[in-house]
């Protein structure tokens, strides 16, 4: 029984070595807010505090996870359109409702509970729904305890009994045992958590699954002892997150902070095959379960999230309940997997304010349809040149003129009897010429609003709500800093840009102000 076991572990999944990863700026529509921390737990001392939190603190704010390697490997992320992340339900007596529980990474080098400065800065982006939060392929945020219904002393339960990944389009490859999914985990070195993972076999119109494969088993600890989870190195070593659970109940207006944390990250990939998924199959993404319940659920004891004996809501963190869960909606192979042996050559470059894009195909049907796809978000893809493959078509270039930011590329090819493949992802970024912070952000229409890391000058500000009225101030800058006093409070409450302009040219990205007169 033993050896069975070992084998099993073997062929279910593979630990992730290392990662290839990089910060990339990003927005958020809300900067800054005051709240308490919840109760109870490991805010208990400082509840009557009240902490501002400031969210997209710098421009390292998304770690982006590129590729990584496994079983000597490397995978790429094939980026595959039309990913839902959806979260199924059952109330318990610990946790109703959609009820929010995140973590995301600090500026600080440790986390620690009740900070005296009365401030948290997040890297990241300001979101507070869990499914957004995992629909993406960012390393530095995530859930907590997902699986834990009871038992959690910072009152971090929750109520999810099943996590589905659904690819609405499929996904399918000759090479099985070389392409799949990775899963990636905020936990101890050699102490990850478990949990159970199935291939989605068929969906419904509404996008739902209707079939799932065999259940597989990644069991607690690492690839050490028992096969399962990797501990993947990255620029420095192991990535060590220094981070802030949150909370967000039915009554709650933003997150709130729960507990602290400092853990490293863990990676553990599951191909098709091992999944149970054969050549050319067309699976539509997979499903999350806890590791408690059924050992061996059917496909039709899945579906019904409400059996208790599959889907426990009693589950504690000690009994399978604590997968932190960071990255979930990506699908990744070998270049041979995910046919890019067809693609000789996509690459990208920056040319003064232009994104240079070079590609050369081979092999493909004539009439093909290749279309070059852009993104700002890495997940939501838009064409922007497309044309009928040739096979005497030499080296394509595109020049894409951009503003500054973040952008991702890929290449989309459908052949003539409608098949598609996509090429692997290539990144370009046009940084500001300067980079200025404003605070606070969070103001009302008669405060001051301070500015920081400008060159000395005479400034033209502008306040431009999202309808379109605008207001004008002016700024001087001495040593770096300067200020704009919004006198008269005849400034309505909403959401506003704040620009700044030095001799007619843009000093960097706007900034976002919220004004609140109430």
């Amino acid at each position: 029984m033993l050896l069975s076991f070992i084998t099993i572990l073997t062929v279910a999944q593979t630990p992730v070595v290392t990662f290839q990863s990089n910060y990339v700026p990003a927005t958020t529509t809300i900067s800054s807010y005051s709240a308490f921390p919840n109760n109870p737990g490991t805010f208990l001392s400082c509840i009557t505090t009240p902490y501002t939190y400031n969210w997209n603190t710098g421009t390292n704010n998304e770690l982006k996870l590129i590729s990584f390697t496994a079983n000597s490997k490397t995978y790429v992320i094939a980026g595959v359109p039309s990913v839902q992340v959806k979260l199924r339900r059952v109330n318990n007596a610990n946790a109703t409702g959609n009820r929010s529980i995140l973590y995301s990474e600090s500026t600080i080098a440790s986390a620690v509970p009740c900070p005296g400065t009365n401030i948290l800065n997040f890297k990241a982006p300001y979101k507070d729904d869990m499914a957004a939060f995992l629909n993406n392929n960012i390393l530095n945020q995530g859930t907590d305890n997902l699986f834990t219904n009871a038992g959690n002393g910072d009152g971090n339960n929750n109520n999810i009994e099943r996590v589905d990944v659904v690819f609405s389009t499929g996904v399918a490859t000759a090479n099985p045992a070389d392409a799949g999914f990775i899963l990636c985990e905020r936990g101890n070195n050699n102490a990850h958590d478990g949990f159970r993972i199935a291939a989605i076999l068929s969906i419904d119109a509404s996008k739902d699954p209707t079939s799932f494969g065999a259940v597989k088993t990644c069991v607690a600890g690492n690839g050490t002892n028992n096969g399962s989870w990797g501990h993947p190195s990255i620029s420095g070593g192991n990535k060590q997150l220094a981070a802030y659970v949150l909370r967000k109940d039915a009554a709650d207006p933003y997150l709130k902070v729960s507990s602290n944390v400092n853990q490293e990250i863990g990676g553990v990939f599951f191909s098709l095959a091992s999944l149970g998924v054969a050549a050319n199959q067309v699976v539509y993404g997979y499903a999350l379960i806890g590791p408690d319940g059924t050992a061996n659920p059917t496909s039709a004891q899945l579906l019904n999230v409400n059996d208790a004996a599959v889907y426990p809501t009693n589950t504690a963190e000690t009994s399978g309940g604590g997968l932190d869960l960071i990255s979930v909606n990506t699908f990744f192979g070998t270049d041979q997997a995910l046919a890019l042996r067809q693609i000789n050559l996509f690459k990208a470059a920056l040319q003064n304010n232009d994104a240079v894009l070079n590609w050369e195909l081979k092999d493909l049907q004539n009439e093909s349809i290749v279309s070059l796809e852009k993104s700002d978000d890495g997940i939501n893809f838009f064409p922007i040149y497309t044309y009928n493959y040739n096979e005497t078509d030499g080296t394509k270039i595109f020049h894409d003129k951009l503003i500054p930011g973040s952008y991702y590329y890929r290449l989309k090819i459908k052949s003539t009897t409608g098949g598609e493949i996509y090429s692997h992802i290539v990144t370009v970024q046009l940084k500001y010429l300067q980079e200025w912070k404003v605070y606070p952000t969070l103001i009302k229409a008669a405060d001051i609003i301070n500015i920081e890391g400008l060159a000395d000058g005479n400034y033209d500000a502008s306040l431009q709500e999202i309808n379109g009225q605008q207001f004008k101030f002016k700024c001087l800058v001495r040593s770096g800093k300067g200020s704009i006093d919004l006198k008269g409070g005849s400034i309505a409450s909403g959401i506003y840009l704040l620009s700044l302009e030095k001799d007619g040219k843009t000093a960097g990205k706007a900034n976002k102000i919220i004004i609140r007169n109430f």
